[in-house]
């Protein structure tokens, strides 16, 4: 019975070293079948759609119908947030009191909504107010002193922050000198020491009882503009709903009604900047959902604040004039395709910096010419290739400084690495997965050699491995339409209500395709049970050569519908697949050299004696090897080993002998055949003529005298030379003494083709045209007949 191997590609990045990771997929499957079953019969529901919900913590049919349809009773009382009373009040005496306002934002998707959520609702009431965001490269993140005392100076009396100053107390104490109060709205962690601020909205205050700690720094401005207002601002819900879901926070609670109904309202959104920036990106109001915000919205938004002056979407969101709206639109479009653009710059260069830290656990790239706008963006792709923990550097404007960003894996905490070896840096922040950080320049390699000697061993056992959950299996029968449209009453998804992923088992790839404008991803029909199912994969096209000989596999992706033209299909973005079968790895395009051999618990099969010499003294001391000649026993191995066939035999049957002895396992076939016979072909019969009639008129030919001119006249190598030699000895054309050759006189007439060498040559051409010359395909279509 013949088993079906899948064909992988080395994924490693070209001129880097990386890990061999392994995925690990993983399912929750504690609920009870006879409990999804009775809810989904009581519900009129899928069995998949119920079993979703369950994994989501949604048990009775009350609390799945208030998650899929969120009331507007999920908003809170605004004054159940500690301090709102006061800071309503200390607003209203600012407005009564003609004292001017300044709205003190942030760079991000996050601030600038909230910036426009507080300016709104404070211009609304009558206020004197104006906005200041912050420039990250002159100003940094947060209070800034300098910039309130500018602030102040220009005339401002109250300076309200949102999303951010609850970490400011330098510039806060200071504007507070200066008698002038500042009011802090934020959602960031509260330290241990509260800054003296006049008063502070935060859902987690220490001293209040707001019962969703998670809102977005636009959500708190939200409650600070309801509060204000007397009422929920409708025009203002779809700005908190894009800030809630720009900063990725819980989509949870009161975050997934300010989501669910703001993306009701955006679709009829009358707000000039925001249609002007839909229309350039090439979107419609009616097309906007949480990935239309979280991949064409949000980016762009936040290219701006990261490489320069964020103020301009304060402006684009608030303005009311079409022509300024589109031109706005324009530029920070045109930002996004600079942010891009350097990001792809920057990580190639980080890429070429790679191999020289290869050997470490956690990379450390640093260039004083990056820009440190995008540092975590390129820290992040390089830990999605590499998986390792990466942190980026660039100069810090001073020439003894340098800043950073640092990105991790599942299951390492970078912030608490980093804390162990703080004391060579001058500022630090972050979390888990994720960090920010300063030194001066010439701490950089001991910060480097000291950070790697704390995280070597605690990442040696997670860096082998990555984790993805999956929600759940999907029957084959049950991808379909109606159950796309069923799982978006789940939506809007986001953080702790992340988009389903889903296993489908047993299914074969077909039509197998790179696309792109890179050919960097990879496009697919699923088939099963004359059933299909168009897949793509983001930068995946090292897929290829597994799929395209349409393997049996297991797939995980999000499922969705795409529609053209009228028509409805549903299409799987995958993520990942697992093989069925044993796997076999084509690497015969690739050169076999001393680093092959160093693969432990791994057999190495030889079929030439000459390799054997050349390579078995470098064979991992965990490795074993055999040469396999023909009629040998061929040796069994251990149970974890794989199989290396390093060369190629003489004769097809010993290969194929060798193959169902080994077929079970996975193997790496080099196939190494440096003769090419198979190019080279059968020498023609006028070759042999020319052969034997230049001996016959020369009376003998000294081989190593006449070499070269047996070569010309035959237009061959030596090797075909000494090969048309051997027939011509084998059939007693000539004989041969002392390196000369001479006409035997009236041979026996006998074929060519009836020599041993002859035959044993024309078997050579056909190994190689088996085993190292053919297709993909055409090797799996005879891997499956042995």
């Amino acid at each position: 019975m013949s088993s079906f191997f899948i064909i992988m590609e080395d994924a490693s990045i070209k001129g880097v070293s990386t890990v061999q990771v392994k995925t690990i997929w993983e399912q929750d499957e504690t609920v009870e079948e006879s409990i999804i079953e009775q809810l989904a019969l009581e519900m009129k529901r899928s069995k998949t759609f119920i079993r979703l919900c369950m994994n989501r913590g949604l048990h009775t049919t009350e609390e799945i119908n208030q998650f899929i349809k969120p009331s507007v009773e999920q908003f809170q009382d605004p004054f159940s947030l500690f301090e709102m009373e006061k800071v309503v009040e200390r607003i209203q005496e600012a407005v009564e009191k003609q004292q001017h306002i300044t709205i003190y934002g942030d760079y991000d998707a996050d601030g600038v909504t909230s910036t426009v959520i507080m300016y709104e609702a404070i211009e609304a009431i009558g206020g004197s107010v104006d906005y200041y965001v912050p420039n990250r490269f002159v100003d940094g993140y947060g209070p800034n002193s300098d910039a309130f005392e500018a602030i102040i100076s220009n005339g401002t009396e109250l300076i309200i922050t949102v999303d951010n100053g609850v970490a400011g107390h330098d510039a806060i104490s200071h504007a507070k000198s200066l008698g002038v109060d500042v009011i802090v709205t934020d959602h960031h962690e509260c330290p241990d020491i509260l800054p003296e601020a006049y008063a502070i909205i935060h859902p987690r205050h220490p001293s209040g009882k707001y019962t969703f700690p998670d809102l977005s720094g636009a959500g708190v401005a939200l409650k600070v503009a309801t509060a204000l207002l007397g009422d929920m601002p409708e025009e203002l819900v779809e700005l908190a709903a894009i800030g809630t879901i720009a900063d990725v926070v819980s989509l949870t609670g009161e975050n997934r009604a300010i989501a669910y109904y703001g993306l009701k309202l955006m679709k009829q959104t009358q707000r000039l900047g925001l249609i002007a920036l839909l229309s350039a990106s090439s979107l419609t109001a009616d097309s906007i959902d949480e990935e239309v915000i979280g991949f064409k919205l949000a980016p762009p938004i936040n290219a701006v604040g990261r490489l320069g002056d964020a103020g301009l979407v304060v402006d684009l969101l608030m303005t009311f004039d079409d022509s300024e709206a589109k031109e706005l639109s324009r530029v920070v479009l045109s930002k996004n395709e600079e942010r891009k653009s350097l990001v792809k710059e920057i990580t190639d260069e980080a890429f070429k910096k790679i191999e020289e830290q290869k050997s470490q656990a956690i990379l450390v790239l640093y260039d004083p010419s990056w820009h440190e706008g995008v540092l975590g963006i390129v820290a992040s792709k390089v830990v999605e290739k590499t998986h390792k923990p990466t942190i980026i550097l660039t100069a810090n404007g001073k020439q003894d400084s340098i800043k950073g960003s640092g990105r991790s894996i599942e299951g390492f905490n970078l912030y608490e690495c980093v804390s162990e070896v703080k004391d060579h840096l001058v500022h630090f922040g972050g979390h888990d997965m994720a960090c920010g950080l300063s030194m001066k320049k010439d701490a950089l390699e001991d910060f480097t050699e000291a950070l790697n000697k704390v995280a070597s061993e605690s990442l040696e056992a997670v860096s082998l491995s990555k984790r993805v959950m999956i929600d759940t299996r999907v029957d084959w029968e049950e991808v379909t339409t109606d159950l796309i449209d069923e799982l978006s009453l789940l939506k809007p998804f986001g953080q702790h209500n992340a988009k389903p992923l889903f296993k489908i088992e047993s299914v074969y790839p077909e039509n197998v395709k790179k696309i792109g404008a890179d050919q960097t991803h990879l496009k697919s029909t699923l088939t099963k049970d004359n059933k299909q199912l168009n897949m793509i994969a983001f930068q995946s096209a090292h897929w290829e050569q597994v799929m395209s000989s349409s393997p049996k596999i297991d797939i995980i992706g999000y499922l969705s519908i795409n529609e053209w033209n009228g028509n409805r299909k549903v299409q799987m973005m995958a993520v990942d697949y697992k093989a069925k079968e044993p796997l076999l790895f084509d690497y015969r395009n690739k050169t076999v050299d001393k680093a092959v051999f160093d693969m432990p618990d791994t057999h190495f099969v030889f079929f030439q004696k000459d390799n054997v010499s050349k390579w078995a003294e470098g064979i991992h001391p965990t490795s074993s090897y055999q040469l396999i000649e023909p009629d040998q026993h061929i040796d069994s191995i251990g149970e974890e080993n794989s199989v290396v066939i390093v060369d190629i035999p003489d004769r097809l049957d010993v290969f194929e002998k060798t193959y169902e002895v080994y077929r079970d396992r996975s193997i790496y076939l080099y196939s190494f055949a440096p003769h090419e016979y198979y190019f080279k072909g059968m020498p023609k019969r006028e070759q042999f003529g020319q052969l034997y009639k230049y001996i016959n008129q020369k009376g003998s030919v000294h081989l190593s005298k006449d070499a070269q001119e047996l070569k010309r006249l035959l237009k061959a190598d030596n090797e075909t030379v000494k090969f048309m030699i051997m027939v011509f000895l084998e059939n007693e054309f000539v004989t041969i003494e002392s390196g000369e050759l001479s006409i035997v006189s009236n041979p026996d007439k006998k074929p060519l083709e009836d020599t041993v060498t002859y035959k044993k040559r024309l078997e050579q051409i056909r190994v190689e045209e088996t085993l190292v010359y053919s297709s993909f395909v055409e090797l799996l279509d005879y891997l499956k007949t042995i």
